[in-house]
């Protein structure tokens, strides 16, 4: 299990097809998208909290001090989530606005997480907002959202079965 967390190839593409699941969720059912997309919040936060962890085998300190950052990150993602749901609750924005604004919050914090991690998470959360605005503006957009979700995993593999300059195969850059 501990491979496939710290393969950022595998995360990748387990980020890309639950972000393809929710697209479809969005498109079949606007209205509960956003329950969907504040679990993704959730899940994709704990991912990103457990890669951290397991990256750095030997050193407690600098387990202990990324761990905190990056929950400190993912929390600040998941309480922007949950304030777009209390907004729902109060009244204040329609159920489909919900999944569409929660889509966005977890777009830009797996973009930010990115900008520390790799081009792989920026690139998962630009289809997330690429996807969002789909949803917003287009009436047929899922099969191209599928085609560039296609691409970014059809590229993060050829990046990963790179060789290194050391002359090895790895899967984590």
């Amino acid at each position: 299990m501990t491979k496939y967390l710290q393969s950022n190839h595998y995360l990748f593409t387990a980020y890309i097809v639950l972000s393809v699941i929710g697209v479809g969720i969005s498109a079949s059912s606007p209205s509960a998208s956003h329950y969907y997309w504040l679990f993704l919040v959730l899940l994709f936060g704990a991912g990103a909290v457990a890669r951290q962890y397991y990256q750095l085998k030997n050193d407690a300190a600098a387990q202990k001090s990324q761990a905190i950052n990056t929950g400190l990150h993912w929390l600040g993602g998941l309480v922007a989530a949950i304030i777009v749901n209390a907004f729902l609750s109060s009244g204040r924005i329609f159920v489909e606005e919900t999944g569409l604004i929660t889509q966005l919050v977890l777009a830009l914090t797996v973009y930010s997480d990115g900008l520390k991690t790799g081009w792989r998470n920026s690139a998962t959360g630009v289809f997330l907002a690429l996807a969002a605005v789909g949803a917003a503006y287009f009436d047929s957009y899922v099969w191209q959202l599928l085609a560039l979700a296609g691409a970014f995993v059809a590229y993060s593999f050829y990046k990963s079965s790179e060789p290194s300059p050391k002359g090895c195969l790895h899967g984590s850059r």
